[in-house]
């Protein structure tokens, strides 16, 4: 069986994904695959209180589910996906390929919830 860390390890083994963690929905790292560069639980602290914020106000407007966010800026970009009673947060870099980062992303989301490790 595939452990967390090693799907974080194939996740980030695409060359635009410059690293990657799984979140408690309060913001708490569960693993993580990131280079010294990166704070994981500041990283993790903001995407939490990101997609609370955003789920609140969509709920607001009467949208109740959503499955991804991409955060932008110059530097790069966040992705996170919900995977049920967790996110999975993928950092990379700018101009990627957003194809082959949403198969990535999907195969890892699969892989994860296969592990058995998260209740999802």
């Amino acid at each position: 069986m595939k452990t967390l860390k090693f799907v974080l390890e194939t996740l980030c083994t695409n060359d635009a994904v410059l690293g990657a963690l799984i979140i408690t929905k309060e913001g708490m790292m569960i693993e993580s695959d990131l280079d010294s560069n990166y704070d994981g639980e500041t990283i993790g602290a903001f995407m939490s209180h990101m997609a609370a914020t955003i789920k609140n106000a969509l709920g607001s407007m009467g949208h109740t589910e959503f499955t991804r966010y991409v955060v932008a800026s110059e530097e790069g970009k966040i992705y996170l996906v919900d995977l049920g009673t967790s996110f999975l947060l993928a950092l990379t870099q700018t101009g990627v390929d957003e194809g082959n980062i949403n198969i990535a992303l999907f195969q890892a989301a699969n892989e994860i919830k296969k592990t058995g490790r998260l209740s999802v």
